[in-house]
């Protein structure tokens, strides 16, 4: 069991470090709005990552990855919240004007960070593959379920306690003075990055 969580951790960690959409939400959230977006918006892929260790533990998992229609509507569903929040992006910098004189962020509550996280994660095929690859692969049926339940929970804490590390890192004062002033083109390249996710869930 050891050399499981040993494995378990390591491919966890270059997982959730690897850039992807949680990472890039994250940051986004922490610039646009501020530490306490981009905190909650790490819960919020916390209990994103804690649906996905739910359904994995049940079962459903296997039946995802056996399923193309399934697992393609996830795609789809991915792909269109996405674009949703790829819009948002652009829609940034007009909002920016509005707020840039009295040097403050945008305004976002951190219930609306939180969800955008959740529904992000629960939605990333990424994700999904990752539970399905690790507990069908790594974890041998034989491990108790409370162990393997012992699994999740580390990999919601330590993506939480990550992210939340993103989100202090880039919440830094110098480099919110730099964003306030040059943020858009943060903004307009997180949304191509997006959009680039997006189009590569849909058309893969």
């Amino acid at each position: 069991m050891l050399n499981e969580f040993l494995i378990l951790a390591i491919a966890n960690a270059f997982a959730v470090a690897s850039p992807g959409v949680d990472f890039a939400l994250v940051l986004k959230n922490t610039l646009q709005v501020g530490k306490s977006a981009g905190i909650a918006t790490a819960i919020g892929i916390g209990l994103g990552i804690l649906v996905h260790m739910t359904y994995t533990l049940l079962g459903v998992a296997l039946v995802i990855s056996k399923s193309p229609i399934i697992f393609q509507g996830i795609k789809i569903l991915g792909a269109i919240y996405l674009l949703w929040i790829v819009y948002q992006s652009f829609q940034s910098r007009i909002k920016r004007k509005e707020t840039s004189i009295n040097n403050q962020l945008i305004e976002q509550s951190c219930y609306i960070s939180m969800r955008q996280g959740f529904i992000v994660n629960i939605l990333n095929p990424k994700a999904t593959m990752f539970f399905i690859a690790i507990f069908t692969n790594i974890i041998s049926i034989e491990t108790p379920h409370k162990i393997q339940m012992l699994y999740g929970f580390w990999l919601i804490i330590y993506a939480i306690f990550w992210f939340t590390f993103v989100a202090w890192i880039f919440s830094r004062q110098q480099v919110r003075n730099w964003y306030l002033q040059n943020g858009h083109y943060i903004d307009w390249a997180m949304g191509v990055f997006l959009l680039f996710i997006a189009l590569r869930l849909v058309l893969s």
